[in-house]
């Protein structure tokens, strides 16, 4: 079963990988995610502040609340001056089973702000659902393109989110299966097992090999074995000796 925690370490994971700075804050009785990023747009400086946390059953009381405790945090921490060269930009989202008021809640349009924008997200990954607004106002396009963006990549589907986990874990499963091949990390032959180097005083893995590949340690006192010149044989056949032109039989 796909569960909450597991969602925010997707939410997490998504944070720092856009460039964000991870930290977890106690929001009401939650602890919650919080990743700030500063971004330029159209000359403009947005600073934005994704909030995410987990709770048993989310109806539209809670999800108000918890957006409401998360937007007077990121006031008090966003860097930034609220105005014509700043804008903050809170995006809130809680993860549980989620109510149908909670559901409406978070899919209704959010009203204008000035010089700011607050995005409520309900995630419910027992039924696979994202719950939130995502479109376009009259005011601001490039703005609003890049909340949309922030937010859909921050709380992906949670279909989209239990694949992402999927692929890690297959990842760091053949990462584990390639450290276990001699050569890319794991222990090597001993002197004393079968196919040991010869000459070597102990073992023979450990470090970096030659150049600073993983793999085998040059003995010491080894020398490279340079094999002799072949030796010379007899000679071949000589090419055929044709007379110069003017020269019988062809000439006159």
């Amino acid at each position: 079963m796909f569960t909450p925690d597991q969602y925010l370490q997707v939410v997490a994971e998504r944070v720092q990988r856009s460039g964000g700075r991870l930290s977890t804050v106690q929001i009401g009785p939650v602890t919650a995610a919080v990743g700030l990023f500063t971004e330029s747009i159209m000359l403009s400086t947005m600073n934005y502040c994704v909030v995410a946390a987990a709770y048993p059953e989310i109806d539209a009381q809670t999800l108000f609340q918890f957006t409401a405790l998360a937007t007077q945090h990121a006031r008090a921490n966003v860097q930034g001056t609220v105005g014509w060269t700043a804008g903050s930009v809170v995006i809130a989202g809680l993860v549980g089973r989620v109510h149908p008021d909670a559901a409406t809640a978070a899919s209704a349009k959010t009203a204008n702000q000035f010089g700011g924008e607050t995005r409520m997200v309900a995630v419910d990954p027992y039924a696979g659902m994202t719950y939130a607004w995502v479109g376009g106002k009259l005011w601001g396009a490039a703005v609003q393109g890049s909340v949309n963006a922030k937010l859909l990549f921050c709380f992906p589907q949670p279909t989209e989110a239990y694949q992402q986990l999927q692929w890690q874990a297959q990842w760091q499963a053949q990462q584990a299966g390639y450290n276990a091949v001699p050569g890319y990390g794991a222990p090597g032959p001993t002197p004393n097992d079968p196919g040991a180097v010869p000459g070597a005083t102990g073992p023979t893995t450990g470090g970096p090999g030659p150049g600073g590949f993983p793999g085998q340690q040059i003995p010491s006192g080894w020398q490279p074995q340079i094999p002799p010149p072949p030796a010379a044989g007899p000679p071949g056949p000589q090419p055929p000796h044709y007379p110069p032109p003017g020269r019988p039989p062809y000439g006159q």
